[in-house]
């Protein structure tokens, strides 16, 4: 089987990439979606793998693209990510046409069993376009929306950080006056008893 990873994490990409061809599976690496299409055009795989967050072109827009070129819509495409991981992130992708929606962390022998078996059904082969029928502005009103989501959930993620760097800095600075009182005492208790 030929596999196609996808993902700006070169240590994950690493470990799939072992785990498959220990396997005796062809694998070639992508860090992004525009690299992926590049590549899959070129030679396409048996099987894409591929993370959701991702510079230039991100999972869910590589899935749009893949589904809609006649040429790519029968591939198996498994989306493996760390990020995207509600069960609104799983619909989505399943709405875009993916065969399977795994979640980090994830045994990599698992991630390698799971995209054999979609190879072996040849599920995949029956699609030849984007399983649904929504319309374009749907799509990316379900995309804003999950970005949307991720960065609402950063932000409060970010907030709740910044609370707690300026309790430690408040604690810190009590600290710090605390022991240069102490230090200025003890320096005036030594200045005393030197005279």
């Amino acid at each position: 089987m030929r596999v196609l990873l996808v993902d700006d994490d070169p240590s994950s990409r690493f470990l799939l990439e072992t785990v498959f061809a220990s396997r005796n599976h062809s694998v070639r690496t992508a860090q992004d979606g525009e690299d992926a299409l590049a590549m899959a055009h070129q030679d396409p795989p048996d099987a894409l793998v591929t993370d959701i967050l991702m510079p230039r072109m991100d999972g869910y827009q590589l899935c749009s693209s893949w589904h809609d070129d006649p040429a790519l819509a029968g591939i198996p495409f498994v989306f493996y990510s760390a990020t995207y991981v509600d069960e609104a992130d799983e619909a989505f992708a399943l709405t875009l046409g993916a065969d399977a929606f795994l979640r980090k962390p994830q045994e990599a022998t698992e991630v390698v069993l799971a995209v054999e078996g979609l190879v072996r059904s040849g599920a995949s082969r029956l699609f030849k376009s984007r399983p649904t029928a929504a319309p374009e502005e749907e799509i990316l009103r379900k995309y804003n929306a999950r970005l949307v989501d991720k960065l609402e959930k950063k932000v409060a993620s970010l907030r709740e950080a910044n609370e707690e760097l300026t309790t430690a800095v408040s604690l810190l600075t009590d600290e710090v006056d605390v022991k240069n009182s102490l230090i200025a005492r003890l320096n005036a208790e030594i200045q005393r008893l030197q005279r």
